[in-house]
């Protein structure tokens, strides 16, 4: 199912018309495309204190070429780390959809999983903040592919994710092979937001059984690529706004 969810991610964009990549940066957390306008995408290799140095070169120069690197075969791919530019080109292709809230994805975790018990697939800033000094929940757990201090290894997840009520699951799933199958352990009534800045506001992905899409939008390209230049994480990166866009 993971590579279904890539395939009609990227078939999904077809129609929208091709754009010079006019634009790119790498930074040691994202990367950033810009055509038309820009997108943004987190990287799947940064928690070591050195990461792989990125660069652009022998990527497609158009954003349907980039999008499509998230289907071409592992041996085609220029280097190990070119599908997260796909996820920036399909951000920067896609537009923002009519009736997206600006607010953050923590903010609907705590306005609307009060009372419920609540899982997050993939360790975010604000974790300690709203899952530990936040009694308002029926249990709050961190699942993480590399657990840090009071997470669980996401080899809970069979575990978890069928008893939770509210599910959040980062947007780096889409890159890593691993969000088809978190989404086959969760319930029909349960909510699950795909979280982060690496989300698509694509519609395929309601269509999926995901509840909501909690990720940004570019308001100045130039302010973000800067701090992604820097070597910034997402959540001190000017020239963003954070929108969610739910199920109607």
């Amino acid at each position: 199912m993971q590579e279904n969810i890539l395939h009609e991610l990227v078939e999904s964009v077809q129609d929208i018309p091709d754009s010079p990549v006019t634009g790119s940066v790498c930074g040691r957390y994202m990367v950033g495309i810009k055509g038309q306008k820009a997108g943004l995408a987190t990287r799947i290799g940064h928690k070591g204190p050195y990461p792989a140095p990125l660069t652009t070169e022998g990527l497609p120069d158009t954003l349907h070429g980039m999008v499509r690197l998230l289907t071409a075969p592992e041996k085609e791919l220029p280097h190990p780390e070119a599908r997260v530019f796909g996820i920036a080109a399909l951000n920067a292709l896609l537009p923002i959809p009519d009736g997206v809230e600006e607010s953050k994805g923590q903010d609907m975790i705590v306005k609307h999983a009060i009372g419920q018990r609540v899982v997050v697939v993939g360790h975010f800033p604000f974790v300690e903040k709203i899952g530990q000094k936040n009694g308002g929940f029926a249990s709050f757990h961190t699942l993480e592919l590399v657990p840090r201090p009071g997470d669980l290894s996401t080899d809970y997840a069979e575990d978890m994710i069928p008893r939770a009520g509210f599910v959040a699951i980062t947007g780096t799933t889409l890159l890593n092979g691993t969000l088809a199958g978190l989404l086959e352990f969760c319930r029909p009534s349960t909510h699950v937001m795909l979280l982060g800045p690496s989300v698509p506001f694509s519609p395929i992905l309601l269509d999926m059984g995901l509840s909501s899409l909690a990720g940004c939008e570019i308001t100045n390209a130039e302010l973000a690529f800067a701090g992604i230049k820097k070597g910034l994480p997402f959540k001190d990166i000017a020239g963003t706004r954070s929108i969610i866009w739910k199920e109607s």
